[in-house]
């Protein structure tokens, strides 16, 4: 029984350490392949954090909730010492002796088996009972090069895209081509649409942005109220990632939408969410959730 009690302490030990260690890889968005090799290395890697907790708890968070502790005052290297023999499955002389842990720790070992099942999806359900704002620093993840809430997916075309975007779901390309007065050339805008939420995009002739974004974003204003009748009702400059920017605000038929115009060299930008109210958090993330490559 004191040999399976030992064997269960030191998973819970390694249960935990994992499931940090996974969820953190996750917000890194790395692939399978880093994951085994991280579980695989699981025993070295929890040296030092076995180390730490030794030199100052004399015992391991298993060992606690398993009530127990070794019966001696730790040195940093008598501490890497016994960690490093342990996590090589070596025999050690230290001495266990039996302590009787207090009811947080058990609270402590539930959580930790929760979180060991599904790191994410525990941590998910544990942000949805704090207050939004505070959880969302939490829940962004960093999944290449940009920031978006969990849950949301990258978008994937067939060509490569000069940004990095987010949506709830995987959306609809959709394609005009409009011919340049004088010319031979067509404009093809792009527009990757759903549900309420769209992201279009346009090259322009060098000569239509030379005079300055104000004029560019007030033209595209002008086509954006034409095509679907509405009223702006509120302008703002800014900037995204560095490149001039324009919010606004557009009302139709009692509906709000919220958008973003971006100009980036000669490529403008239109990020919209149609929003049953005035409430502009859908429309922050959606906009935060969009990089774009320099």
């Amino acid at each position: 029984m004191e040999k399976f009690i030992r064997i269960l302490t030191r998973l819970i030990d390694y249960f935990w350490f994992w499931s940090i260690a996974i969820f953190i890889l996750d917000l890194c968005d790395l692939d399978l392949v880093h994951s085994v090799v991280l579980t695989l290395l699981i025993p070295l890697l929890f040296i030092p954090v076995e180390t730490l907790f030794l030199r100052y708890f004399g015992t391991t968070l298993g060992k606690y909730i398993s009530g127990y502790r070794y019966n001696e005052i730790f040195t940093w290297k008598s501490a890497y010492t016994l960690a490093y023999r342990k996590a090589l499955f070596l025999k050690t002389s230290s001495e266990e002796i039996r302590i009787k842990p207090r009811f947080i720790a058990h609270i402590l070992a539930f959580g930790i088996i929760l979180i060991g099942i599904s790191p994410e999806k525990s941590v998910n359900q544990v942000f949805k009972v704090l207050p939004f704002d505070w959880a969302q620093s939490f829940v962004m993840k960093k999944n290449g090069g940009g920031n978006c809430p969990d849950g949301w997916v990258k978008l994937i075309a067939a060509e490569t895209l000069p940004f990095t975007a987010f949506f709830p779901a995987v959306p609809v390309l959709e394609e005009t081509a409009k011919p340049i007065p004088h010319s031979e050339r067509v404009l093809l805008y792009k527009e990757y649409k759903l549900d309420q939420y769209s992201l279009g995009f346009v090259d322009l002739p060098q000569n239509w942005v030379k005079w300055g974004s104000n004029i560019v974003f007030k033209a595209a204003l002008s086509q954006i109220t034409s095509k679907e009748k509405g009223n702006v009702t509120h302008k703002t400059k800014t900037t995204h990632d560095d490149f001039p920017a324009l919010d606004y605000k557009i009302d139709r038929d009692g509906k709000t939408t919220l958008g973003r115009l971006i100009l980036v060299n000669t490529t403008v930008y239109n990020l919209e969410v149609k929003a049953e109210n005035s409430s502009n958090e859908s429309a922050n993330l959606f906009f935060n959730a969009f990089q774009l490559q320099k």
